[in-house]
Order: structure tokens, then C-alpha cells, then sequence
């Protein structure tokens, strides 16, 4: 498999509004859980004066390739990875910082035919260190 660069994984995405009618859609065909949008179910989260927050997601741009992210209702972008996330003004980091966990967590996998589940004891030394560098 020839290496997805930025320039090429970037171009290739769909917006999909969070509505209702697309929630098959994103959370059965793209596989993305509901509880990790903002205000999923199209429940619009409200601010402590009973406002609806400005952070409400919007839409979800996913991309062909892997990965997605939250366009806000105050036109800001979103992105939760692991225990980090952004909200940006713009994509441009938001998209490095998902392009970078994509090379590393899903583009590699096609190129790896046994898998993570290959991983075994023998792999690391004796101080825990990987054997394979």
C-alpha cells in the first residue's frame, strides 16, 4: 500500500449535518459512538442562563481515510483523541493532530497483516523495551 500523505487524506472528507435523518449514517455506517459528540441526539446543550451553547456540534466532516471531527454551531472546530481535545478557530491543527493519529493508529494496520493481536511477550526485552527497532 503506497503511504496516504496529508496533502491527499485532507481533500478526500464528507460533511454530514447532525441531524436526525443522518444518524444512521454517522453512528451506524461511519461507526462513530454517539456519546462522543457534543450534544448528541441532536440535543442542543444549554449554558447555565438556559442558552444554547455555542459548542454544540453542528456537523461531522469524516474522512475517507479515517478519522472525523465536530464543526460547532459558533463555526469552531472540535476534536477529541484519547484524553486530549481541541477547539480551534480553524482546522489546520485540528487536522494535523488527526492525520497524525490516523498514520500512526490506522494506515499502518493494511500494511501490518498479522495485526496488534501479534504482539507477544517475546516482542519486548527484559526490561520492557520493544525488540524491534
Amino acid at each position: 500500500m503506497t503511504k496516504i500523505t496529508f496533502e491527499e487524506w485532507k481533500k478526500d472528507y464528507e460533511d454530514i449535518p447532525y441531524i436526525k435523518q443522518n444518524y444512521k449514517k454517522i453512528h451506524e455506517e461511519h461507526g462513530i459512538p454517539k456519546e462522543s459528540i457534543n450534544g448528541g441526539e441532536g440535543i442542543m446543550l444549554a449554558n447555565s442562563e438556559g442558552e444554547v451553547d455555542q459548542h454544540t456540534t453542528i456537523c461531522v466532516r469524516v474522512f475517507k481515510h479515517g478519522g472525523f471531527y465536530e464543526i460547532t454551531l459558533n463555526s469552531k472546530y472540535y476534536l477529541l483523541l484519547g484524553n486530549e481535545d481541541w477547539l480551534e478557530d480553524s482546522p489546520d491543527l485540528i487536522e494535523k493532530e488527526l492525520y497524525e493519529w490516523c498514520n500512526g493508529e490506522i494506515f499502518n494496520m493494511e500494511d501490518d497483516p498479522h495485526g496488534l493481536e501479534s504482539v507477544t511477550d517475546d516482542d519486548y526485552d527484559e526490561n520492557g523495551n520493544w525488540r524491534h527497532e
